[in-house]
């Protein structure tokens, strides 16, 4: 499968490159080519810092991580793109780079990063979401009957000497 998608790709970065030499010249688009990757280059050094600036107020707390670390695969992506020869892939790179782009497309890295993680988890045995394996339906999750007790004393332990169990916060934002 992965042998049908270079295939494809390789086909349209040849397919592009030969209409532009055909429509302005083999000389013309070898230029555009590289004026391509260094416009490229030139835009990740600005948006590069611009994201890991976001990602360092994500790390101390004064900005919600999620954008920050969504952005930060989108630029990764973006470099690759950029770093593989071809025009197509050069303007898929720097349209990735674009903040309204990035915006568009954080949707997409939050659910598959999701989707990654529960299977890694899945696959380690540390919790059954039946995103890999069989789940529930397929026979590959292990159902146990409970009840569930809930008591009015404040204690949360096991006993009275138990320690008061409260919820995390987070530190105040400066």
């Amino acid at each position: 499968m992965a042998l049908r998608y270079f295939a494809v790709y390789a086909l349209l970065e040849i397919a592009a490159f030969v209409a532009m030499a055909v429509t302005l010249g083999f000389g013309w688009a070898v230029l555009i080519s590289i004026a391509a990757g260094v416009l490229g280059f030139l835009t990740l050094r600005w948006q590069g810092r611009k994201v890991f600036g976001e990602l360092r107020r994500a790390a101390n707390n004064e900005v919600d991580a999620r954008a920050p670390l969504a952005d930060t695969a989108l630029v990764a992506t973006s470099t690759i793109l950029l770093v593989v020869p071809g025009v197509v892939s050069t303007v898929a790179g720097i349209l990735l780079l674009f903040p309204p782009t990035r915006k568009v497309m954080r949707p997409v890295v939050v659910a598959v990063g999701a989707r990654r993680m529960a299977t890694a988890m899945d696959r380690a045995g540390l919790y059954a979401t039946g995103i890999y394996g069989g789940g529930i339906r397929g026979g590959g999750a292990t159902v146990v009957d409970g009840t569930v007790v809930e008591s009015d004393t404040p204690e949360t332990g096991f006993g009275a000497a138990s320690p008061q169990m409260t919820t995390p916060q987070l530190p105040p934002t400066r």
